[in-house]
């Protein structure tokens, strides 16, 4: 553990021992390895990188968008839980989907555990989830300023919390249509950092002795880059990558509905792409969990350099305090810096 440690996730995990078995545990961004799984505890997550680290240490896992079993007791191993624990997430749609699922989920008597700091609006979702749950609800303060509260079921409320209509893929743009839901990050937008980024390629294509057929979007979230790229590469072939379930999925439809050849992989940083290819876009994250990671950029950038045709190019975007120049020393021939615009800066890297 870092300094930078997630003292609501330790709460949570030091919980655990204490909680009623079987355990259902609703896993976002994970910063550190749980302990050594023990008892009936079972694991949901849409990230791949928290998959593993849970079933590294032994926990059995679903990957995929929070898809629930369906109580009816016919895989014991997923048997109704008598407790539900989660470490609340940053966007309330998903928040407010996973205690409902939780109050379906749990008999009477039951106990929902959240963790999360008062920034996160623990309290308010504490409060929301003893409503519809129709149970006591119980408080506590713990290390480095996390809360803890301890939800018990009584008579549900048919109150369900707004969840945004989570499961359901929405437009969000219409020309081009673009798709999208909660649970991946910046869902109900298109981000200017990646819109900067297209707005440079068309100057980085007509430099092109010839027009890159192999694509690699890193990190692709719902797929924006790669549909707008796509209008100036009609006949390019995709691969997009996400340690994210969820966001794959919208991805794999936006592609769909405007006839983009593409294939999708659930990797971390990339992990497992098939190169070469002739160029990567990418606006990568510079959150792990709830705090700024600069790394992660690292990450991204070795990834890149490691899937790139010799000479091959990358397009990267990133928030202008990140020393991105610095950091592709290393792992590339050369950089160049696009644009400087809305706090984002646009970098074409070149391969060795």
């Amino acid at each position: 553990m870092s300094s930078a440690t997630d003292t609501a996730l330790v709460a949570l995990m030091n919980a655990l021992s204490e909680c009623p078995a079987p355990t259902w545990w609703f896993a976002g961004e994970q910063e550190f390895a749980p302990p050594v799984a023990s008892g009936e505890v079972n694991v949901f997550t849409n990230r791949c990188d928290t998959a593993a680290l849970f079933s590294d240490r032994g926990y059995p896992v679903i990957l995929g968008d929070f898809e629930l079993p369906s109580g009816d007791g016919q895989n014991a191993e997923w048997e109704r839980p008598q407790s539900i624990c989660y470490r609340v997430s940053k966007e309330k749609a998903l928040v407010h989907y996973l205690i409902n699922q939780a109050a379906k989920a749990l008999p009477e008597g039951g106990e929902l555990l959240l963790a999360g700091f008062k920034g996160d609006g623990l309290k308010t979702y504490a409060d929301k989830a003893a409503k519809l749950l129709g149970g006591q609800k119980q408080i506590e303060k713990c290390a480095g300023n996390a809360y803890l509260a301890r939800i018990s079921k009584g008579e549900l409320s048919d109150q369900w919390l707004p969840d945004q209509d989570y499961t359901r893929l929405q437009m969000i743009h219409e020309e081009p249509v673009l798709l999208s839901k909660p649970g991946i990050f910046g869902w109900q937008k298109c981000d200017r950092g990646s819109a900067l980024l297209i707005e440079q390629l068309p100057g980085v294509l007509a430099s092109c002795q010839r027009a890159p057929h192999r694509l690699l979007d890193l990190g692709c979230g719902y797929g924006y880059l790669t549909v707008m790229a796509h209008r100036h590469l009609p006949g390019s072939e995709w691969l997009l990558t996400d340690n994210n379930a969820t966001a794959l999925i919208a991805a794999q439809a936006n592609c769909e509905r405007h006839g983009i050849a593409a294939e999708t992989l659930l990797a971390d940083c990339g992990s497992g792409a098939q190169g070469p290819f002739d160029m990567v876009l990418c606006n990568p994250p510079f959150h792990q969990g709830f705090a700024v990671e600069g790394s992660l950029t690292d990450q991204f950038l070795a990834a890149a350099s490691q899937v790139l045709a010799r000479g091959g190019q990358a397009l990267f975007v990133v928030n202008e305090f990140i020393p991105l120049e610095r950091k592709a020393r290393q792992a590339f021939a050369s950089s160049e810096l696009l644009i400087r615009c809305d706090g984002f800066c646009v970098y074409r890297l070149i391969a060795r």
